[in-house]
């Protein structure tokens, strides 16, 4: 073959082969440009799998479907070209049938389609071998030295192209997984901005409730009849209702320090499932909730919500997208040393090849744009972190079973039950500090029921003018205030070194905000709004014995 034919034929094909970074178009231009400029009948590109212990056949010209089928497959170091991807070394041959290295299995395919001649190289890049090139003919002149050599060189482009595309699809998976992490990220600052607003939206929410749930438990007090403490009873349960959504969502909206307490886990799955009750609803989703006695857990009662939450989440999603409906069981069982969650659900359950990669980070089989691929992995992480076991398995009679244990809590120090505080053994005058003036009505009227007597001070200022004019044996005071707040005007009664500052007690409509906990760790009492009378006369025993 003219050096000059030689160059063209090397042209044709890396121009063929610069117009893409598709591993399937490279491979597909690759052999169409070299069979179209060589004449060549019969063209075979073979890569190695991702085994490392194979050559799949990845395109072909001219190959009958018997030889197809015997190249399909080609196990490294064994055959014509098994021995090539081996040895990274060229092997020609004249007739290729008496080759002892030829399969028995391909050697009645290669004489039924009349091949003589072959030439088989490897393809290679950075040093590796990524598989091989071979050409066959029916004529019996052999392969030239030139002929041999363009095959080479054709070859090294391949591999160059291979490489590229290889780092160009390499490439594109980083920053699919950037472009993931970039999402989540706006997701986390979206959901801290949801927290704030959920911590506001509390406030605003549990004060006109504080208001509903005291006079409805003031008018259940003197009802004429028990109709009518009936509907008023159904009024409070709603309220109490309302501001337990409310608290749900300040606990999953909100990222807080973690702190581990005396767990029920069973209440924890109540409130998740409550928290997706409207949706469940609108899917036809129905729960099964099996809850048997269990002991409790010693865990951060939101980060086991969080991780119960993915759990029945991800249920729920896979029966809707299955069947737009389904049945969700709920199980709680204590273990060995343990208490185990069981989340089944009714839907297509999880592939097999899915099984092991589950729990791995922005792993998921969602559509682009329903999952992060964290929701699974960030439960793990929690669990993993608690001393406990996550796991996942598809069940027998369909559907997908997830199995969550947490380590049992150790004994208690003292298994005495804890001291009911006295009453206080006069009536007391308390001071209420709001700025809302209807709940401070009502919390008046609370009190007077209880047999004490309330001024109300509208803001911090007053009640801080209040204070110097009266004497009181008990102050409320809000958390959050304008110009003044709760902190404020209880640090301002410290500065007086005032009495009162021991027997402060702190209303918040966020009894978990960072704030109030703060407040709870100096040893000061927090009532969280909307409270029952019972919760408000508790708590004026515990600041009266202060």
């Amino acid at each position: 073959m003219e050096p000059s034919r030689h160059l063209e034929i090397l042209h044709t094909v890396a121009s063929a082969l610069s117009r893409s970074l598709d591993v399937e178009e490279v491979l597909r231009t690759a052999l169409a440009a070299l069979t179209h400029v060589t004449g060549h009948e019969i063209s075979s590109l073979h890569l190695v799998a991702a085994d490392g212990s194979t050559l799949q056949l990845r395109g072909d010209r001219g190959l009958s479907e018997r030889l197809r089928g015997v190249n399909r497959a080609l196990p490294i170091g064994e055959g014509l070209i098994g021995h090539v991807a081996a040895s990274g070394q060229t092997l020609t041959l004249t007739a290729v049938t008496e080759s002892p290295l030829l399969f028995a299995a391909a050697r009645d395919a290669v004489a039924a389609d009349g091949i003589r001649g072959f030439v088989c190289v490897p393809i290679r890049a950075q040093g590796r071998i990524l598989g091989t090139l071979s050409l066959g003919r029916q004529v019996p002149e052999p392969f030239t030295p030139a002929e041999v050599q363009l095959l080479e060189a054709t070859a090294d482009q391949i591999g160059v192209a291979l490489d590229n595309a290889r780092l160009y699809s390499e490439l594109r998976r980083q920053l699919e997984e950037l472009k993931r992490t970039q999402a989540q990220l706006i997701h986390a600052e979206k959901l801290a901005a949801v927290g704030e607003l959920a911590a506001g939206v509390a406030h605003e929410i549990n004060n006109p409730l504080t208001t509903i749930l005291g006079e409805v438990q003031l008018l259940a007090m003197s009802a004429p009849s028990e109709e009518v403490r009936d509907r008023l009873r159904v009024i409070a349960e709603e309220s109490a209702r309302a501001a337990g959504i409310v608290q749900n969502l300040l606990l999953f909206a909100r990222v807080y320090p973690p702190q581990r307490t005396l767990c029920v886990v069973a209440d924890q799955i109540k409130r998740v499932l409550g928290l997706k009750a409207y949706q469940f609803q609108l899917d036809n989703v129905r729960v099964v909730p099996d809850f048997a006695p269990a002991p409790p857990v010693w865990a951060d009662d939101n980060q086991v919500q969080q991780v119960l939450l993915n759990l029945v989440q991800n249920a729920h999603q896979a029966m809707r997208a299955a069947r737009g409906r389904g049945v969700l069981t709920v199980r709680v069982r204590p273990a060995e040393g343990a208490v185990r969650v069981e989340v089944l659900d009714d839907g297509p359950g999880i592939p097999p090849e899915h099984l092991p990669r589950i729990f791995d980070p922005f792993y998921t089989t969602k559509p682009p744009g329903e999952g992060s691929g964290l929701g699974l992995s960030v439960s793990y992480g929690i669990v993993s972190e608690h001393g406990g076991r996550l796991w996942a398995e598809n069940r027998p009679e369909g559907g997908a079973a997830f199995h969550l244990e947490l380590p049992i809590a150790g004994p208690a120090p003292s298994s005495a039950p804890p001291r009911e505080l006295p009453l206080p053994s006069r009536p007391l005058h308390v001071l209420l500090v709001e700025d809302e003036r209807r709940v401070a009505d009502v919390l008046a009227s609370l009190l007077k029921s209880l047999g004490h007597t309330a001024d109300v001070a509208i803001g911090g200022r007053d009640g801080l003018a209040r204070v110097g004019a009266g004497a009181y044996d008990v102050v409320f005071v809000d958390l959050k205030m304008p110009e003044m707040d709760g902190r404020e005007f209880w640090a301002a009664l410290e500065v007086r070194a005032a009495p009162l500052a021991r027997r402060t007690i702190f209303m918040t409509g966020n009894p978990r905000s960072p704030e109030a906990q703060a407040i709870e760790a100096e040893g000061a009492p927090v009532l969280g709004k909307p409270f029952t009378l019972k919760e408000l006369a508790a708590v004026v025993r515990t600041a009266a014995q202060r």
